[in-house]
């Protein structure tokens, strides 16, 4: 049986046997048309609207007893360094370093080494065209955590990513010294996140690795589900976050930081089930502040 690595990305530990830690939920800030971002390549933002984003995101992962990472989306190399310090500043939390190009990528790598707080960073994320001095980058400013997105859209199955790992991204990681990535399924359409849960499963059963997927991505393309209403595309949204996570998620991408609330009530709730039974049934010890100990003491939000 395949050992089941875990990774430290500051205070948060993900991977390992499902229910012995909680899933690392991610939300996204600075992202593309944001309300807060005035300018989106000046990086010119509102930094108290931010902060107060930040701050909440800070405390319901407190309160309820989850882990909660900031994915800092930046359109070029100088919005990167300013969003990135601010949030740095601001929130103690992991932070991905995210953008869709790769010199934005690079730029958020040295703002974080020069900030020094590479050792809460993931890099998001090594694909089919990460770039030769992307992998440069990453061997002078190596984050805590890198992850690779294994979606093969000529074989989008668990087998055709299992084998994207093996094939494309082993290469890479061993030129860079990484021994245990978070592996990404993607999901881009509302059905393929059934497909990704299947591929979730498969990573962790074949290399160990923590796994997981931006599940909030198919959502803009539900349209049926949108002329619900906001309330029922969160449940749906709900109901996508606690099947990866039985699947044996370990990043969990809900999308909009806007959200943090309801997902992280959600993901607490689940993490009592899965936390209760590695304890009772699995004798796993459950870190200090699990949800677990958290959600039966709750008190109302003011």
């Amino acid at each position: 049986m395949v050992k089941l690595h875990s990774l430290q990305i500051g205070s948060a530990r993900i991977g390992g046997s499902l229910g012995s830690g909680s899933g690392l939920l991610c939300g996204s800030i600075f992202y593309d048309k944001h309300s807060i971002v005035s300018d989106a390549f000046a990086g010119d933002f509102d930094p108290d609207k931010a902060g107060r984003l930040l701050d909440r995101a800070t405390m319901l992962g407190e309160r309820y007893g989850v882990q909660m990472a900031i994915d800092v989306i930046a359109a070029s190399e100088v919005a990167m360094d300013k969003f990135l310090a601010f949030t740095a500043a601001r929130t103690p939390l992991p932070m991905m370093i995210n953008a869709t190009e790769a010199d934005v990528r690079v730029a958020g790598l040295k703002t974080a080494d020069r900030l020094g707080v590479l050792d809460r960073c993931i890099f998001a994320s090594l694909n089919e065209d990460t770039e030769a001095h992307e992998l440069e980058a990453l061997g002078r400013h190596r984050p805590a955590a890198v992850m690779v997105l294994a979606n093969d859209p000529s074989d989008p199955t668990p087998e055709g990513s299992c084998n994207m790992v093996e094939e494309r991204f082993h290469p890479m990681l061993r030129e860079i010294g990484v021994e245990v990535p978070i592996v990404d399924l993607g999901a881009m359409d509302p059905p393929s996140v059934g497909i990704a849960m299947r591929g979730i499963t498969a990573i962790r059963q074949r290399f160990g690795y923590p796994a997981g997927c931006a599940f909030s991505n198919c959502f803009p393309q539900w349209t049926g589900m949108k002329a619900l209403g906001k309330d029922w595309v969160n449940l749906s949204l709900a109901a996508a976050l606690v099947a990866c996570r039985a699947a044996g998620g370990d990043f969990l991408h809900y999308g909009l930081i806007e959200k943090s609330h309801v997902m992280a009530h959600v993901a607490g709730s689940a993490e009592v089930f899965y936390g209760f039974a590695a304890q009772e049934l699995d004798g796993q010890p459950l870190p200090k502040g699990h949800a677990l100990l958290k959600m039966f003491k709750l008190t109302p939000l003011e």
